[in-house]
């Protein structure tokens, strides 16, 4: 399974506009993130941000064939309209997308919808993106909107959850012994409403046995990318990593 990391910041880009924190004037281009959104064997994309047309003007658009969305947030759904204009294309997008979430990008884009062929699907009920993929849904606690992290087993299974406070039992079944890991990396130390820390996030993925894990949902608090990636390893091992923009790996 190939993943390309397209976005690894929060809600707001790194750096922020005005800011001279020592983060947002960093020289090192790894600082210098985008909305988080991932793209799986070239053809599968996670979420959906502000960023999505830079983020493909690069990346062969033409040949993604699925969207899945985490949650309704601005930050993971405004780049809906970009994906709808993407030329030499023969079919639309397939959206695969729980009704809770799809309720909540209505209200806010409900008129872009039209350009993609959406499918319906249930938490916790895998569905077939290809003959070699499959997908599930599982809920998550982020806050009060409906919100989920996405299994993808190609192969290798790989959990995505950009944005979670907590990840209840049932939940975590699904996504136990995971080849790979990504999730949320917006606070270091202290956790907020709606967002786990890094720090418990390297208990949760031990917890969990992941084999390897990417922290993504940077946030302008948590850290410079070095600094970060030393603390992971430290703390976690070899196998914690921080993603940055551009990342490409394989699981």
């Amino acid at each position: 399974m190939k993943i390309r990391f397209l976005g690894t910041s929060a809600g707001w880009p790194l750096p922020r506009l005005g800011c001279n924190c020592e983060i947002c004037t960093s020289s090192d281009p790894k600082d210098r993130r985008t909305r988080t959104q991932l793209l799986v064997n070239d053809t599968i994309l996670l979420d959906a941000g502000p960023e999505t047309y830079s983020h493909l003007i690069t990346n062969r658009p033409s040949v993604i064939t699925h969207l899945l969305i985490s949650h309704s947030h601005i930050d993971h759904i405004a780049g809906l309209n970009d994906l709808g204009k993407i030329y030499n294309r023969q079919e639309k997008i397939n959206l695969i997308v729980t009704q809770e979430v799809l309720n909540g990008v209505r209200r806010l884009m409900d008129f872009f919808l039209f350009q993609f062929k959406i499918k319906i699907v249930k938490a916790f009920e895998p569905f077939e993106i290809d003959k070699n993929t499959k997908a599930e849904y599982f809920s998550v606690e982020h806050t009060r909107q409906p919100c989920f992290g996405i299994k993808i087993k190609s192969g290798k299974i790989m959990a995505y959850v950009p944005d979670f406070a907590k990840i209840p039992k049932f939940s975590e079944g699904v996504i136990k012994d995971s080849h790979l890991f990504v999730m949320d990396g917006s606070r270091l130390l202290e956790q907020s409403r709606g967002h786990q820390s890094i720090e418990a996030g390297i208990k949760l993925a031990k917890e969990l046995k992941s084999n390897q894990v990417y922290f993504v949902h940077l946030g302008h608090k948590s850290g410079k990318h070095q600094e970060l990636e030393e603390f992971v390893q430290e703390k976690g091992g070899k196998n914690f990593h921080i993603a940055h923009d551009g990342l490409e790996i394989e699981a």
